[in-house]
């Protein structure tokens, strides 16, 4: 069964949006985006590698790589 969340979205400004949900929320938000997801689980686990051993790179912006793709 699907859970319903309530969260309190707030506009800062034209490029910003704060999003709020409460503790007991928290762990049904991770799971209904994806944190949970064995695949993203992996790539956080070897990107950590990555910074680790030194290959990392600064980025201003997500943008950067998303406009690469």
């Amino acid at each position: 069964m699907q859970k319903t969340l309530s969260a309190e979205l707030t506009k800062l400004s034209k490029n910003k949006v704060k999003l709020e949900i409460t503790k007991e929320n928290y762990e049904a938000f991770c799971s209904a985006v994806g944190l949970f997801r064995k695949e993203f689980v992996e790539t956080l686990n070897k990107s950590e590698a990555d910074h680790r051993s030194g290959r990392i790179t600064m980025r201003k912006s997500l943008l950067e790589i998303t406009d690469k793709a």
